[in-house]
Parts: C-alpha cells; sequence; structure tokens
C-alpha cells in the first residue's frame, strides 16, 4: 500500500522514525512528510506548495498521520482516494471537548492509547475511534550490556514535571516520597524547581537503555491513572530496554500484564515505598520479572506489531494483543476488539 505519514522528528524516544522503518518492512511504499521542518527550510508559502505537489504525485491509499502534524490546508488537498488515520499517543485532558479535536473529528479512523475515552471522544464528535496500545523499537530500546558506573542508581525515575498545577501533582509527590529514603537518580526537565536534582534534562534512546541497565528499579509514574487501558509509552520503553519496571496501576493493567510477573505495580505511594524496599532485597526476582518482561515486549509490542494493529484496526479486524494466556482470552482484545463506530459490529471505515 502507498502510506503518507505525518509527523516530526521526536529524538527523545525516536518513535516516528520507527514506525516509518517498520511500514517499509511490512512491505509498504512510505512518503514521510515533515511539515513542519519543510516550512521553517523552505518558508510557509513554498513548503505547502511543494508538499501538496510531493502528495499529489505520490497519490497515496492511506495516509497515517502522528498526533496533529499537519496542517489543516495540507490534509484538505489530500485525494478523496485516500484513507486517513490519525494516531494520538497519549491520554488527553477530560473531558475531551469539540474544540480539542482539530483534525481528529475529520479522519477516517482516530486511534487512541486511552482506551477509557473512548466515550469521550465519541460524545465530542469523534465517529469512529479505536483502542491501540503503545510500542518500542528493539533498535533503539533494547538492553545496555555495560552502563557505565554514572549510570548506577536503586531507582531511577525518566520524565519531565512542571512545578504547580494538576498534570503532575501524583508524580510530584511520589518523587519526593521516594528521594529521602533511596538513592533516586532522575532524568528530566522541571525538578530543579522543586529543589531536586536531575543527572540529564534530556533522554535519548542511547542513554534511555542505560538508565535501565544501570538502576536496580526504574520507576513509571504516567499523569493519570484513572483512565482504562492507558499507559505511556514509558511502559514500553523500558521493558523493551530490559528495566525492572514498578508502575502506577490503572484500570484494566491486569488484562494487559502479570503483576511480579512483566513488571510490578503499586496503587499509592505508600505501597510503592514498600515495594522498592522489597525488591531492592532480592536481585534475583528483579532480574526474573525484567527478562519476562523485556520478553514479552520483544514478542507482543514492537513498532512492528504496532503496524500490524493499525492495518488491523482500519480493516475491522479484532486486535491481537494481549495476548490469550492461562487458559482465558484475550479480554481486552474482547471488550475493544472491533473499531468503535457508533454503528452494528464495528464496520470498518472507508
Amino acid at each position: 500500500m502507498r502510506v503518507a505519514y505525518f509527523t516530526k522528528r521526536k529524538k527523545r524516544t525516536g518513535t516516528p522514525e520507527g514506525i516509518e522503518r517498520a511500514l517499509r518492512r511490512a512491505g509498504h511504499q512510505v512518503l514521510a512528510l515533515h511539515e513542519a521542518k519543510r516550512k521553517r527550510r523552505l518558508g510557509g508559502r513554498l513548503g505547502s506548495w511543494l508538499l501538496q505537489r510531493e502528495l499529489g504525485r505520490f497519490d497515496p491509499e492511506l495516509v497515517l498521520i502522528h498526533n496533529q502534524d499537519v496542517s489543516s490546508g495540507l490534509f484538505a488537498a489530500i485525494g478523496d482516494g485516500a484513507r486517513t488515520v490519525m494516531f494520538t499517543d497519549d491520554c488527553w485532558r477530560s473531558p475531551v471537548s469539540p474544540g480539542q479535536l482539530g483534525l481528529a473529528a475529520r479522519v477516517d479512523l482516530l486511534l487512541t492509547v486511552a482506551e477509557g475515552q473512548i466515550p469521550e471522544f465519541r460524545a465530542a464528535g469523534v465517529s469512529r475511534v479505536a483502542w491501540i496500545p503503545e510500542s518500542h523499537d528493539p533498535e533503539l530500546h533494547h538492553p545496555a550490556t555495560d552502563p557505565g558506573a554514572e549510570w548506577q542508581s536503586e531507582v531511577a525515575f525518566i520524565g519531565r514535571t512542571s512545578p504547580d498545577g494538576h498534570l503532575h501533582a501524583t508524580r510530584r509527590e511520589l518523587v519526593r516520597a521516594v528521594a529521602p529514603r533511596f538513592d533516586l537518580a532522575l532524568y528530566g526537565r522541571g525538578w530543579e524547581a522543586l529543589g531536586l536534582e536531575a543527572r540529564r534534562q534530556d533522554v535519548f534512546p542511547e542513554q534511555y537503555r542505560r538508565v535501565c541497565a544501570g538502576a536496580k528499579i526504574v520507576l513509571g509514574r504516567d499523569w493519570r491513572d484513572d483512565c482504562a487501558l492507558y499507559c505511556s509509552n514509558r511502559t514500553w520503553l523500558t521493558l523493551g530496554s530490559g528495566g525492572f519496571l514498578l508502575t502506577n496501576h490503572f484500570p484494566g493493567i491486569e488484562e494487559l500484564f502479570e503483576n511480579h510477573g512483566e513488571l510490578v505495580w503499586y496503587r499509592s505511594s505508600d505501597e510503592c515505598l514498600e515495594l522498592i524496599e522489597h525488591y531492592l532485597a532480592r536481585p534475583d526476582e528483579r532480574r526474573r520479572i525484567a527478562s519476562a518482561g523485556h520478553r514479552y515486549a520483544r514478542e507482543q509490542r514492537t513498532v512492528d506489531h504496532f503496524v500490524r494493529d493499525v492495518f488491523d484496526r482500519l480493516e475491522g479486524r479484532p486486535l491481537r494483543f494481549p495476548p490469550a494466556r492461562q487458559g482465558r482470552g484475550s479480554e481486552a482484545g474482547r471488550r475493544v476488539g472491533a473499531v468503535e463506530s457508533g454503528r452494528p459490529g464495528g464496520a470498518a471505515p472507508g
């Protein structure tokens, strides 16, 4: 299939480039378009004209948009023969309102990593929306063999914070509880405003895998823990990098992971502190869980699985993740297996 892929470079994760490589591995012809970069280099008018010309010559059958990385004008230039899919890689602020939607209301299919927000999207005016989980690129996120002494720590957290507001309130609370009791390495922006020093403000894939190799425990703390089947890409980047992940519980996590199996979850800061102390004293258990989590990520959630899922969703096929385990079917797959289209049977868009 001819796929036009609208995105921008994300140096901290490398996800857009990983998805592009996965599309090519799957046999698709790919035209990657970085609209903002092209306009900065050539100017808005010339850049837009050249992009429209390039898009017209390519004549895509599918247009895949990473977040809102295409202007309304260029979106309008997409030919009638192309189906349009937008992937949004984080949970939106609730409740989702029509004013937030932008092009999400105009694409043929919206893919969200937050299954719990599907009713909100539909109420705001998105008729065809489906859940798709995040992934990782094994070329970028893989275990580091010798991270070096500077990356060693008991606990590490990779992520930014804001000094006030509700967005990272639970994250700040957790870090403030962990920092006095354990050797905590912070990586990300904004911690200095809280009197905490980060070892690095920017972490790219090379550093991410070293953090995971050097830390005994990698903390997960997403900005929301009340949204069904929502976790950030930090989950898969950490597992893909071979880290032992201790992360927040969210509704439906039991459908995706086995607690103390591929990772460990906590429901409160107090429980998190208890689990840190418990697992610091049990290195063999940490290694077993980290190994199982890494194997699970490789077998189930690479960018190649993500691309497969995009086309399954596009064609209205059930999602093949999570896998059926321990004699039970894939509950998440059953609940959100068909595209949420507002029509009987979740008919495929197009």
